[in-house]
């Protein structure tokens, strides 16, 4: 998107032949990262040699040389992010001889990298839905959802022209043509657009995969995995390899290893005896090979399986989660925390 503004119009004060033989625009607003505000000089008439100098807030540009009629010269400036006031001189000689001169004065702005937010709990792959928060008055979202070898699953877009700034906006996808039936989603691309149509894009990783095992049996108040245990963790582990042989070239796969307690005893004793056993299994995959990071966490009695009252030994409670992820797990009611600890 260019702001083209016809600076000439502006520079009243500028002698005749200045103003009629040289066109100058602006443009004048630009993103950091992606454009940049600039100063365009266009000759109607031969120039034998042309000066300019300008100032944008510290930004110096300098130009000299000569220049054929209808050719373009454009002169980009680097300011600070925010607005500028540009100041400077233009001085030319025509290929008839005749000079002019003219001061320059105009303003540009450099804008900050367009902010998206895509809450996790608001992304839903079952659905195909999630929401896009932008932190400028938005244009359009679009998304583009892959799956395994990179494949393109999905795609949508969400006119949101007039959505002010922080207003959630639904997005849905659906597949495209040539996608296998129920393709699992591994990646999706979020590209925004504000409303002078500069973008920003995000990439989200919200695959994730939960590996079935049992439970391993610890002593009461104890983290230590007893030798009669291990097998379970063989066999989970097991799984494990079967989903990184599935997934691995095309997602960043990360263990998660969170740990529950029942309600039996004290609750901030429960807590840090949950995370003791979660670190204790972490890192027995850490020591049989898990390839990747290895992230851990206690929840002591909370995310109960099943809810009962204080001081009830309840089995079902005294458990662990295994997931493997590409970004740590959303917070919800099974996770209720985010304070994973890396092994």
């Amino acid at each position: 998107m260019r702001f083209l503004l016809p600076l000439a119009l502006l520079a009243l004060a500028a002698p005749a032949r200045a103003g009629q033989a040289i066109e100058l625009q602006v443009v004048s607003k630009a993103q950091a990262g992606q454009s940049k505000p600039a100063l365009i000089l266009v000759p109607h008439v031969g120039v034998r040699d042309m000066k300019v100098r300008v100032d944008c807030g510290g930004a110096w540009v300098e130009h000299e040389g000569g220049a054929a009629p209808g050719e373009r010269i454009t002169l980009e400036f680097e300011p600070q992010v925010g607005s500028q006031h540009c100041t400077g001189h233009l001085s030319a000689t025509f290929d008839d001889g005749s000079t002019g001169d003219m001061p320059l004065s105009f303003d540009v702005a450099m804008l900050p990298p367009l902010g998206i937010t895509v809450p996790r709990d608001a992304v839903d792959l079952e659905h195909r839905t999630l929401k896009v928060v932008l932190d400028r008055p938005a244009g359009q979202v679009e998304v583009t959802a892959y799956g395994l070898g990179g494949a393109e699953v999905g795609r949508g877009t969400a006119p949101a022209a007039g959505t002010p700034p922080g207003t959630p906006i639904p997005v849905e996808w659906g597949p495209v043509p040539g996608a296998p039936v129920g393709a699992e989603t591994l990646r999706i691309h979020v590209k925004a657009t504000d409303a002078d149509g500069f973008w920003s894009a995000v990439d989200l990783l919200p695959w994730h995969y939960e590996i079935p095992h049992e439970d391993v049996v610890f002593e009461t108040g104890k983290a230590v995995i007893r030798p009669e245990e291990e097998p379970k963790l063989e066999r989970a582990m097991a799984e494990v390899r079967k989903v990184l042989d599935k997934y691995g070239d095309d997602v960043p796969i990360k263990l998660y290893v969170g740990g529950y307690t029942d309600t039996v005893g004290d609750k901030t004793m429960n807590l840090a005896l949950s995370g003791q056993r979660a670190t204790a299994i972490g890192r027995w995959f850490q020591a049989h090979g898990f390839p990747g990071p290895i992230y851990t966490q206690g929840f002591g009695e909370r995310g109960l399986a099943v809810h009962t009252p204080d001081e009830t030994d309840e089995p079902r409670n005294r458990r662990a989660v295994y997931i493997l992820a590409a970004e740590a797990p959303p917070v919800s009611p099974q996770i209720p925390a985010a304070a994973w600890v890396k092994l």
